[in-house]
């Protein structure tokens, strides 16, 4: 079953943001509605494969979703999710009742955005909301083009060897999101990937670059950028 609820807005008002609410359980489900409900325009879905259909159809802005749900988990609904090249972009919060360590880092690393142990407060829930929503929007909209950015061969580092020869695809777009500015949980939000392969990635690049202490890697990627520019 699903609800959608409007919130009124101005006639120049921007429409309120779309959420998506995953959770089979009844009073969880009327608690977080009441909450969002007068900020957010909150749709519903007992399952994930109903969560999964409503993803497709009505494409909102961020997704909550209960780890315990009765068809599948919410681990299973954010790696497809993240497997499909359409929707892997969308924030995605996943939240349980048990407090338990290697979950919280299961769902991180599975690229959730957030991962919040209930119970938690109504300010808790709408902050993490408003954080991710307002990270996605910032991204998307300043840097978006990097995801299409192709970066051709540059001879960067002083001793003539081609860039792109020593990195992977995915390496050099990641070296080219840090040339813009990017920290790793941009990169990470970005890409829906975790923070910690963001960082293996990091580690790699320098590696791979022959580069050593803490900033070198932000010091190469500005040398690199404005190289790029050029």
């Amino acid at each position: 079953m699903n609800t959608p609820y409007p919130v009124a807005s101005g006639a120049h008002e921007a429409p309120p943001s779309k959420i998506l609410l995953v959770t089979g359980d009844a009073s969880i489900l009327r608690k977080f509605r009441q909450q969002l409900m007068p900020t957010y325009d909150v749709i519903t879905a007992n399952t994930v494969a109903e969560g999964v259909q409503l993803t497709n159809k009505q494409r909102p802005d961020l997704i909550l979703c209960d780890v315990l749900v009765t068809d599948t988990s919410g681990y299973q609904f954010l790696i497809t999710l993240r497997d499909d090249p359409s929707l892997k972009h969308l924030p995605f919060i996943l939240f349980n009742r048990l407090n338990v360590p290697p979950n919280v880092r299961k769902g991180m690393n599975l690229g959730a955005d957030d991962y919040l142990v209930y119970p938690f407060s109504g300010e808790e829930l709408l902050k993490s909301i408003q954080s991710r929503l307002s990270r996605y929007h910032h991204i998307r909209e300043t840097l978006g083009p990097v995801k299409e950015t192709i970066i051709p061969p540059i001879h960067a580092d002083g001793r003539g060897t081609v860039i792109n020869e020593r990195l992977s695809k995915t390496e050099a777009k990641i070296l080219d999101m840090i040339a813009r500015g990017m920290s790793s949980r941009d990169i990470a939000s970005f890409k829906c990937i975790s923070v910690r392969t963001v960082d293996n990635h990091r580690h790699n690049i320098t590696k791979k670059l022959q580069l050593s202490g803490p900033n070198a890697l932000v010091k190469f990627a500005i040398g690199y950028g404005g190289t790029h520019a050029r």
